[in-house]
This record gives structure tokens, C-alpha cells and sequence, in this order.
């Protein structure tokens, strides 16, 4: 194991890390303590990242890069990456997935679960068409209001008078004997009027 007041030549200094990820240094601090990596110092203490530490904050940025979070990340050491030169990649096994890895970097991020959200942490808005999402959300508003009156009407057709409640069953009580008064027949009023009418053009 390199002194740890002596640089290893294997070693990457903590700016560097942020310009190759792209991150400020919030989130390079972050991701330390997320992944409980404590930077090493060299005989100027300045801070430095080991080959092994940097590899795995290098994996939790693609892990965040795919799934918008740092969680449900883990991290697995490739055995042997640096001394099997006869192979081309290897095979990390992350839960029930396999993934394929290059030796030069190392590194697998590719975990997914339930939890994961898939919303960029730093940049939600990027890569959304604002047009075409407010479309979508517009015809899954419209279909989630039209598919019950649409199931409603249906049931109406194939309801009967006995399906309906009691207070129900009396409106319709009463709008057919306000079309059908007992005392006042619609049909004999209709035949007397007209039979006025006609005599009195006959006439």
C-alpha cells in the first residue's frame, strides 16, 4: 500500500475528477460522502483520490447519470481488473443483471430498483419537449374524464326500472303521470280539438 504521504503515481487530484465528470464541487463532496470515501493527502497535503476511489465516484456519476439518483447504488470491484490484459472487458454481477465493463475503467453502476427516478438531479427540465409533455398530460386528462361517462352511459342503457333507487323510481312516477294525467286523458282532448277544428272549416 502506497505511504500515504508520498503521491502514488495511480492517483487523481480532486479538480481534475470534477472536470472529467462535469460537477461542481458540492456535488464532488457529495458523492464523497455518499460513497464514505475520505480523499487521501500527499507530503504537501494536497488532496488526492486513489485509482480505486476515483473509479467508484466515476460509477456513481453514471449510475445518477441513468437514473436521476444516487440511490440504490453499488459498487463492485472488478477482481483482477489491472492484471488480466488477456481479456478484453469482464462481468460485474450487480443483484439479478449482468454488465460488461472495459478494464480501463473498471467500474459498474447499472443498479436499478423500484425507488429509482429517472429525472436528471442537477438538470430536471433538460431533454423535455414542454409542448409535447403538456399534449400527453392533455389527452390522459381528457381520456381519464371521458372513459367513466362513456362506462356510465353504457350502464344507463342497460339499466331497468328495478336497478333504480326508490327516490328514483317516484321522479319518473311523476314525469309519466304529468304526461298521462288520470283526469285528463291527452289523447280524448286531442281528438275533441280537432274535431272542433274540422267542423268549423267544414262549415
Amino acid at each position: 500500500m502506497t505511504n500515504q504521504n508520498s503521491t502514488p503515481t495511480n492517483s487523481i487530484r480532486p479538480d481534475e475528477l470534477q472536470n472529467q465528470l462535469s460537477i461542481g464541487k458540492d456535488t464532488y463532496y457529495d458523492d464523497l460522502k455518499h460513497l464514505e470515501i475520505k480523499a487521501q493527502k500527499d507530503e504537501n497535503g494536497k488532496a488526492y483520490l486513489t485509482s480505486e476511489q476515483a473509479n467508484q465516484v466515476r460509477a456513481l456519476r453514471s449510475h445518477v447519470s441513468e437514473t436521476g439518483s444516487r440511490k440504490g447504488f453499488v459498487y463492485q470491484k472488478v477482481e483482477n481488473e489491472i492484471n488480466n490484459s488477456n481479456s478484453g472487458s469482464s462481468i460485474v454481477k450487480t443483484g439479478e443483471s449482468n454488465v460488461e465493463v472495459s478494464n480501463s475503467s473498471a467500474t459498474t453502476a447499472v443498479v436499478h430498483s423500484e425507488e429509482d427516478i429517472y429525472i436528471s438531479e442537477t438538470h430536471p427540465t433538460d431533454n423535455i419537449d414542454l409542448d409535447n409533455l403538456i399534449r400527453t398530460a392533455q389527452e390522459l386528462a381528457a381520456r381519464n374524464i371521458a372513459i367513466p361517462s362513456l362506462i356510465a352511459t353504457e350502464l344507463a342503457s342497460n339499466m331497468e326500472f328495478d336497478d333504480l333507487p326508490e327516490d328514483l323510481q317516484e321522479k319518473i312516477r311523476i314525469a309519466q303521470d304529468a304526461a298521462n294525467p288520470k283526469k285528463h286523458q291527452p289523447k280524448l282532448i286531442a281528438d275533441k280539438l280537432l274535431k272542433q277544428f274540422r267542423s268549423r272549416r267544414a262549415s
